[in-house]
Formats: structure tokens, C-alpha cells, sequence
């Protein structure tokens, strides 16, 4: 169980009209004025009649690669990427649509456990797919595809030699994606992350979904957000509250496995074990029982029974996470800072022994390759 258990949700057929296929090009047609602001105080671009979306390109690595062929595994099939993408943005450009592709520049110590894990994860299927190749001589299966070493550098260059804006996040990716979209106005967010749920995006597209066919159309999936909050009987503040609870990189599912029991006694489940959909709409119901986040010490008193608890803090900061990306808070974020390393002073005597050469030390002002046998 964890926070991509919400995403799931949104894509079963238990949430009806939580996903909707949609046509982008045909959306495009329709958008003849600009988003209108939602905080006169901000400085927003002007859009003109564009469809304007930003694209969380860590989500689809592999629609961008131009989907899976037999040769991938022999390495990065380049010729047959740029292809494709220029199709793709062909496609875009004539259909009204302006896109912001945004890659994750950034090292978050937080997650760095799913890193951890999603590291292992690709190790195995490479070595499966090697093995594969080893024992049966024919191309691997396509769900065993792994990104090449350096697809996003290749991406990079290739959207930018297409015209397409290309960013890299720098401190937190999720963060800074939601607010460059409400920021500059953007119309929607083409992603396949749970925290982008939790966050309230304009509109949410799916990007595992896209397709371009023969046919001249863009075709993808909208995740109908407000369905959610309706058939859960929930806010957008409270949905927060459920993504924490689900389990993060904050506070992960594993240190909460006694509040799951206590949930499944108060919402009269039999499952003793919480997963995917049941696991979603069983915090839901707990969670409507609950004081809202913005009484958050009766939030964490009713929850941990006790604000000393060590997961109180960390599930402050959890819920205050998803709020920061609303519409409403994502203007209060504010990133990280680094801890400033304390000078370090040096004695008298280790400044003068720094200072004064020893008479074995080499000059290293000369190339490597002028330099003695000795040296």
C-alpha cells in the first residue's frame, strides 16, 4: 500500500467517470481565451488561444521514446526517438498546443529510499532481459523495458532542437512542476503520480496514455478529480489528509501499519490487511470523521492519540506538503535549505605546517605529462 494506491483508484473502474478518454487536438479547438488568474496579485504570461501543458517527462520516458519496438534492447534507438517526435510535435504545433517538458534535475534526500528501491527494481529486469536474451534469442517482452542510461540527455537535445521548452527541477520536482503550472497559467498537467492528485492540478491528463494515430488525433486520458472528491465525499483538503495517510516518502506506510488495524475496527471492514481500492475509500471514511488540516493539533490528537508521538511531526509536515501544491497554497512553498557547514578553524600549528612545504613535495604546476618518473 502507499500514495500510488490513490492514482490507481482513479484509473479502476470502482471510481466510474474517475478516468475519461479524451482528445487533446480536439480540446485545443475549443480554447479561444486565457485561464483566467486565480490571484489577481500574480504576474501571469499572456497564453493567447493556445492549449497550454506541462509534462512531467519522468512519467513517460517511454511515450517519448516512441514506445516500445523489438530493437530497444540493442540500446538507444535515437533515429527512430527523433522520429517520432518530430511527428508528435508536428502534430501538436498544428493542433493548437504548446507544451513545457520538465525533467527531474534534482537529488531530494528525502526520497532517496525510493530512489534506493527503484534502482534495484531496474536492475532486475536488466538482468532478466539479459537472460532472456541469453537463453532464448529473441527480443524481450516489452514490459520488461528499461529507460537507456541516456535517454533524458537525448531527450534533451532533441526537444530543444524541436523548439519545445525544456526545463530541469532543482530542489523539489513535484513542488516545482505544480507551480511553474499555476504560475504561468497552464490549462493542465500531463502526468501519472498520485501527488499530482493530491495537489488539485488545473486539469489532469494521463501521460502513459497518450497516443497519436493514424487518424490525426492526440488521444489520452483526463483524470476527473472532481469525481473523486465527490464519490469519496471528501475535500480537496481532506484528500490531503488521505495521501498522507496512505503512506509517503515522509512517513511511509510501514510505520503505520497500528493506525491501519485501528482504521479497519473504526470502519468495520473484515479485511484486516488494507490494499488498493478498499484501503483508499476505508481512510476516506476515517478520514470524514476527522477535525480538517486547518486544525491540524486536534488532527494529529485524534489520529496518534498523542502529539508527542515521533510520526506526529512527520505527518504535519506530510499534509502541509500536499496542501503547499493547491491552488491555494502552492505560493507559501518554500524549498529546502541546505545546512550551512560550520568554518572549521585551523590551530596556529597546523597553518604553519600547511604553510610551510615539505622539502618531498612535487611542483605541480607542469602537465602530467612533463613530469618525472619519480614525481
Amino acid at each position: 500500500m502507499g500514495i500510488q494506491d490513490l492514482q490507481a483508484f482513479l484509473e479502476s473502474s470502482t471510481l466510474e467517470g474517475g478516468a475519461v478518454s479524451v482528445d487533446l487536438l480536439k480540446i485545443a479547438r475549443n480554447v479561444t481565451q486565457r485561464q483566467q488568474p486565480q490571484h489577481a496579485a500574480r504576474k501571469i504570461r499572456p497564453i493567447g488561444n493556445k492549449l497550454k501543458l506541462i509534462v512531467d517527462a519522468e512519467n513517460c520516458l517511454d511515450r517519448l521514446y516512441g514506445g516500445y519496438f523489438s530493437d530497444w534492447a540493442c540500446g538507444g534507438q535515437w533515429n527512430r526517438m527523433l522520429q517520432f517526435l518530430t511527428l508528435l510535435m508536428h502534430s501538436i504545433e498544428r493542433g493548437n498546443i504548446e507544451l513545457a517538458v520538465v525533467l527531474n534535475g534534482t537529488i531530494e534526500k528525502s526520497r532517496m529510499s525510493e530512489w534506493i528501491q527503484e534502482q534495484a527494481n531496474i536492475r532486475q529486469r536488466v538482468g532478466m532481459v539479459l537472460k532472456h536474451i541469453n537463453t532464448k534469442a529473441t527480443p524481450p517482452p516489452k514490459i520488461w523495458w528499461t529507460p537507456p542510461t541516456c535517454l533524458r540527455t537525448a531527450l534533451r537535445m532533441a526537444l530543444r532542437h524541436l523548439d519545445i521548452t525544456v526545463m530541469c527541477t532543482m530542489d523539489d520536482h513535484h513542488q516545482e512542476v505544480i507551480a511553474y503550472c499555476r504560475e504561468y497559467g497552464f490549462h493542465g498537467l500531463l502526468a501519472d503520480d498520485a501527488e499530482y492528485a493530491a495537489f488539485d492540478p488545473p486539469r489532469y491528463f494521463s501521460s502513459e496514455h497518450i497516443k497519436l494515430t493514424y487518424k490525426g488525433s492526440l488521444e489520452t486520458k483526463e483524470y476527473m478529480l472532481s469525481e473523486l472528491t465527490k464519490t469519496l465525499l471528501l475535500s480537496q483538503e481532506q484528500v490531503c489528509v488521505v495521501a498522507s495517510l496512505l503512506g509517503n516518502f515522509l512517513l511511509p506506510e510501514s510505520e503505520l501499519q497500528d493506525l491501519y488495524k485501528k482504521i479497519s475496527v473504526v470502519v468495520g471492514s473484515k479485511d484486516t490487511k488494507l490494499t488498493g481500492d478498499a484501503a483508499v475509500k476505508a481512510i476516506a471514511e476515517y478520514v470524514r470523521t476527522l477535525p480538517p488540516p486547518s486544525n491540524m493539533d486536534a488532527l494529529v490528537g485524534q489520529i496518534f492519540g498523542n502529539s508527542n508521538d515521533k510520526r506526529a511531526n512527520l505527518f504535519r509536515q506530510s499534509v502541509q506538503y500536499y496542501l503547499n501544491g493547491t491552488a491555494n497554497g502552492f505560493l507559501k512553498y518554500c524549498p529546502p535549505q541546505a545546512p550551512k557547514k560550520e568554518a572549521k578553524k585551523l590551530s596556529t600549528a597546523q597553518n604553519e605546517t600547511l604553510g610551510k612545504p615539505e622539502e618531498n613535495d612535487f611542483d605541480t604546476s607542469g602537465f602530467a605529462s612533463e613530469t618525472t618518473e619519480q614525481e
